[in-house]
């Protein structure tokens, strides 16, 4: 028994000793990867690239790309299509076909190159838009992919990708229309929140993307209006429903049913769509107070009054009885 004993105190103090100094190994060698990796930042201008083309057309752009590292990166770049994701404007890049794409149209040069520390790069991009080019909206981008160095050991490396989206509307029988999918406030009901939200679901329609124009008209519960906000524009692409949330933020002070009415114009006949959507404000952090208030002193007039009633009735009594 005293034997197991002392085997136990042996194998416990050669765990005490021997986790700490593991355990700074890992670390140390966690701290080494991290900084043999570095940070990578790859800026790129333009972000957004809008063109218009006839069909059979060349188109030359260039993006600038700037390595505001410490060190000289490789660059790939390649051309992609993407579609739609979601309604917040992000997009799913792919390899495929798809039925806006323009990757086979899009060449880049260079198509591989090295960026020093510091400096920019410029890359050529040449889009030859086919005879029989389909009218209306295609899209697609050119993926700039940083390529890690190659390294021994397990050593964990950075890439780092940045893709400018390129719209292209090509010319020809196109229609731009669009229809209000939803217009509504983030919540019915409101009591003393600073901002107000409007969310307006456009759907795109055409064939042609755009930028819907429009305008929101807020009215209280008297029909009067009391706010005008602007729809923020942003692109809507073909086949797809794009999301834009608007806020009320200088109200001041709100108190019943509001109502806004959504008027949406987008194509080159100004085609019109309107939509409406009501709230509640109740701000009852304030009214509720408010109204203690004046239940108390409603409460403390009352009583006061009753009790002069009954010392005038006692002062009356005793008239009487000097009288007598």
């Amino acid at each position: 028994m005293l034997k197991f004993r002392n085997f136990c105190r042996v194998v416990t103090l050669a765990v005490l000793v021997f986790i700490p100094v593991i355990s700074s190994l890992y670390v140390h060698n966690m701290v080494n990867a991290q900084d043999e990796t570095g940070d990578i930042t790859l800026g790129v201008s333009p972000k957004l690239l809008e063109l218009t083309a006839n069909p059979g057309e060349t188109l030359n752009n260039t993006f600038r790309l700037t390595n505001a590292s410490d060190d000289s990166i490789e660059v790939k770049a390649t051309a992609k299509n993407f579609t739609p994701l979601g309604e917040e404007g992000a997009v799913d890049l792919t390899e495929d076909k798809t039925t806006y794409a323009i990757s086979e149209w899009t060449t880049v040069d260079p198509e591989q190159t090295t960026i020093a520390a510091s400096q920019i790069k410029d890359f050529e991009v040449t889009i030859d838009v086919p005879k029989n080019a389909e009218p209306g909206s295609h899209f697609g981008s050119v993926v700039f992919q940083t390529i890690p160095p190659e390294q021994e050991g397990n050593v964990a490396l950075v890439s780092q990708e940045i893709a400018p989206v390129i719209l292209i509307k090509i010319a020809g029988d196109i229609t731009e229309t669009a229809e209000i999918e939803e217009f509504k406030t983030s919540k019915s009901n409101y009591s003393n929140e600073p901002t107000i939200e409007f969310i307006s679901r456009i759907k795109n329609t055409g064939s042609a993307h755009f930028k819907p124009t429009g305008q929101i008209v807020i009215k209280n519960t008297f029909g009067n209006e009391v706010k005008k906000i602007d729809l923020e524009q942003k692109n809507v692409l073909p086949d797809s429903i794009r999301q834009i949330t608007s806020e009320w933020n200088d109200h001041g002070f709100l108190l019943g049913r509001y109502t806004a009415e959504l008027t949406v114009i987008s194509g080159e006949n100004n085609d019109i769509r309107t939509a409406t959507t009501s709230f509640i404000v109740f701000p009852y952090q304030v009214i509720l107070p408010v109204l203690l208030v004046i239940v108390i002193i409603l409460f403390l007039v009352i009583k006061g009054r009753k009790r002069l009633a009954l010392a005038a009735k006692a002062l009356s009594g005793k008239e009487i009885d000097k009288e007598k």
